[in-house]
């Protein structure tokens, strides 16, 4: 039963053609079940009713022409209950639907099963019989388990058939949704940046030109083979001629009479070398995973891992070809720093990362360089987005892929509002930071990528409220010297030479990884990161603690800021390497006119046991940083870089809205400096509601400082007082929203916000 559903749910994701792929899975279910018929209608929103799309045993006519409203007949029934619906005499019940044209009045037993991704209804899956009967437990299991696994691969396909429409007429755009990462609109040019080379992201396609994909396919099997040569003569020495006897099967397998021959048959029939591949590799390895000797089951492998081999080399010569765009739309599975590294700023327009979600890392560093992204599209595979033309929404998640010029133009306009909305905030950057009563502000810059320190206007802003120090980490093949860090820190601290510089220790772990300190975690975000890392290993904390005392020698503006804090003997424990590395330097300069200024220390927000033991915390730090992101993702136990669960990550929740007005009150009675560097600072209606709690010290990034400063200039702390109860009373992040917007409307400052 198990591998009858692997098969099914594998010949649906591999066909290219929704309507193909729906076809053949009707046909395979209605087999697998030995029942009379099989259909499965698809959910249209915009019209509200299922539409039948394929069906083997009704009216193959009825096909795409009958739909059946979301509360009419069983099938509306089925879609509104989100479960199956079991019945023996199907036209008996109440809520049967007379449909001359599907031809079902010989059926009466029917099992209908909703297809559900992220708790929308994407269809209904059916079958049905002539005999009057309740379809077994076993029956029904198989389908609903079926509609399961068969909800992420139609998103999938319809993703895939929606990104492969092109720019013939207005109809024709295809336009996915994704998730908000960071805001904006761009226009440029899909580039896939280091591809994973699987199969799964291998979408099917097929060219015009058979003769050059054969090419090639050759060359990538002549590579592949010389490889294998190589790999036989190394292990020689090393293994037992039997083992040795694997790479002469894998010779074989290429040859034109095996695999060879039928991948040269795919490409013939229009496949390029990389579906042909996949098909072949795929559909061999099926056959091996379903045969009952072990040894030749283990075969499957073995077919994987040559198809593997042959993909890779289709990929390297794939990739040299690829130029880059003048106008770049990054696209990977999960946008790093030591990508952006790779793209000239000034052709990089905007971010497409099939993983993650609003406030992963890659979300968080698009906001930094101040360019739009789209997160959470990874059921569209990686290199179908190689070379197409988009336009990247990020204030919507939207994506449109081969928009026709009449889109393009509109695109345009928007572009060019944007661009003179950002003139307009950027025109009173150097006016006080201040509410409209003249209640000041303390407006700071989160940076660490070098961009930021180029574009952040120092003269016009109060500091840097938040310096990532993993970036330098990050973008090295090794962890840098002691002399390396006190270089870049220099750099920084003279930057705002007169102001404060907030320098967060090292914070890796979760998602930011270095290349060559690997942690392998089933729970990355509880698990071994920030502080609790550097703790661990003192000699990584007091090397970078020295650079940054060293660094401040002649500035005196440096902050300490220790990430991750969920203890406070993990405070005393930093306090004590921090003193003596202090001493140790102290030693050093006996004898000298230097003097070693002291630096203050404070502690960062994120987790929230800290929250409660603030009193004892006051006693021992200078100040504290909330960092709102993982503050909401710890409160609300959602892994924000997961696209399944994005929906209930929110800084506007009422809990932590609640959680934040408690701590400011907190901090307000024990005079304890708290400010705010998470990204609900650099939002319009964050700030907002932030500074009705009494905060009144923000860092972000530099691309939204302009605006926040514009906005904080045209509002009265009264009329945020007045606001503050209503928002605190809500009980959704909806409701919060609606309430800011409202305020922003009444004061006609929401149509400037954004174009």
């Amino acid at each position: 039963m198990l591998s009858q559903l692997r098969r099914i749910v594998q010949d649906v994701a591999q066909e290219p053609v929704l309507n193909n792929a729906l076809a053949g899975l009707v046909s395979n279910v209605k087999n697998a079940l030995n029942t009379e018929c099989c259909s499965v209608y698809l959910a249209n929103y915009e019209q509200q009713h299922f539409m039948l799309m394929a069906t083997d045993g009704l009216n193959p006519e009825a096909v795409g022409q009958v739909a059946i409203g979301f509360s009419e007949g069983l099938i509306g029934w089925v879609g509104q209950r989100e479960e199956p619906i079991n019945l023996a005499q199907a036209q008996l019940h109440p809520r049967f639907k007379v449909t001359p044209e599907v031809s079902e009045d010989r059926f009466s037993a029917f099992l209908g099963c909703p297809i559900i991704h992220h708790r929308k209804v994407l269809g209904v899956l059916t079958i049905q019989q002539g005999e009057s009967r309740v379809f077994s437990e076993d029956e029904e299991s198989f389908l609903v388990t079926l509609g399961v696994q068969l909800a992420s691969v139609l998103v999938h396909a319809e993703m895939r058939q929606a990104a492969s429409q092109n720019s013939k007429s207005p109809q024709s755009t295809g336009q996915l949704q994704g998730l908000p990462g960071a805001p904006g609109i761009a226009m440029g040019e899909g580039f896939v940046l280091e591809p994973s080379s699987d199969f799964d992201s291998i979408s099917l396609k097929k060219v015009d030109d058979p003769d050059k994909e054969l090419l090639r396919f050759y060359k990538a099997v002549k590579i592949t083979k010389a490889e294998f040569n190589r790999l036989a003569e190394r292990m020689a020495g090393h293994l037992p001629p039997d083992a040795l006897a694997i790479f002469d099967v894998y010779h074989q397998l290429l040859d034109a009479a095996s695999l060879g021959n039928e991948i040269e048959k795919q490409i013939h029939e229009g496949w390029c070398a990389k579906s042909a591949l996949k098909r072949v590799v795929e559909k061999f390895a099926r056959q091996f995973d379903d045969m009952d000797d072990a040894y030749l089951r283990e075969r499957g492998t073995d077919i994987r891992d040559l198809g593997q081999r042959v993909l890779n080399h289709l990929l390297d010569t794939e990739q040299r070809h690829h130029k880059l765009p003048e106008k770049v739309v990054l696209v990977a599975d999960n946008v790093t720093a030591t990508m952006l590294a790779e793209i000239p700023r000034s052709q990089l327009v905007a971010i497409v990362s099939l993983k993650g979600s609003v406030n992963s890392h890659a979300a968080i560093m698009a906001r930094a360089l101040g360019i739009p992204a789209v997160m959470g599209l990874d059921e569209l595979p990686l290199f179908h987005w190689q070379s197409k033309r988009l336009i990247v929404d990020g204030y919507r998640g939207q994506i449109l892929v081969a928009p026709a010029e009449a889109i393009v133009a509109e695109y345009q306009t928007l572009i060019s509002e944007d661009v003179q909305l950002s003139a307009r905030y950027q025109s009173e950057m150097h006016l006080k930071a201040q509410s409209a009563c003249g209640a000041p502000f303390s407006l700071m810059v989160n940076a660490g990528l070098a961009i930021e320190l180029e574009s952040s206007q120092p003269a016009y802003t109060d500091g840097i409220g938040l310096y990532r120090t993993e970036f330098p980490f990050i973008m090295r093949n090794r962890f840098p010297t002691e002399a390396e860090q006190i270089e870049l820190y220099k750099k920084v601290l003279a930057s705002h030479s007169t102001k404060a510089v907030v320098m967060r220790t090292l914070d890796v772990g979760g998602d930011k990884a270095l290349p060559y300190f690997s942690i392998i975690e089933e729970n990355p975000f509880l698990g071994w990161r920030g502080i609790r890392l550097t703790l661990d290993h003192p000699e990584i904390f007091l090397v970078q603690i020295r650079a940054m005392l060293k660094a401040n020698i002649g500035q005196g503006n440096l902050h300490i800021l220790l990430p991750m804090i969920s203890d406070l003997a993990e405070v005393d424990e930093s306090l004590r390497l921090i003193k003596q590395a202090t001493f140790e330097l102290t030693d050093e300069l006996a004898g000298t006119e230097v003097q070693l200024p002291k630096a203050k220390v404070g502690v960062m927000i994120e987790v929230p046991s800290i929250m409660y033991q603030l009193p004892e915390l006051a006693r021992k730090i200078d100040f504290c940083s909330v960092g709102t992101n993982d503050l909401t993702q710890y409160l609300l136990a959602v892994d924000r870089n997961n696209p399944r669960v994005a929906a209930l990550y929110d800084a506007m929740h009422p809990a932590v809205l609640r959680a934040l007005h408690q701590m400011s009150l907190q901090a307000q009675g024990l005079q304890l400096p708290m400010s705010i560097c998470g990204e609900l600072a650099g939002e319009p209606a964050g700030v907002l509601i932030l500074a009705a709690m009494g905060y009144n010290k923000f860092s972000m990034n530099s691309s939204n400082l302009a605006k926040i400063k514009w906005l904080l200039r045209r509002v009265d702390m009264s009329e945020l007082q007045l606001l503050l109860p209503e928002i605190l009373a809500c009980q959704s992040p909806k409701q919060v929203r609606l309430h800011v917007q409202r305020f922003l409307d009444q004061k006609q400052l929401l149509n400037q916000l954004r174009a």
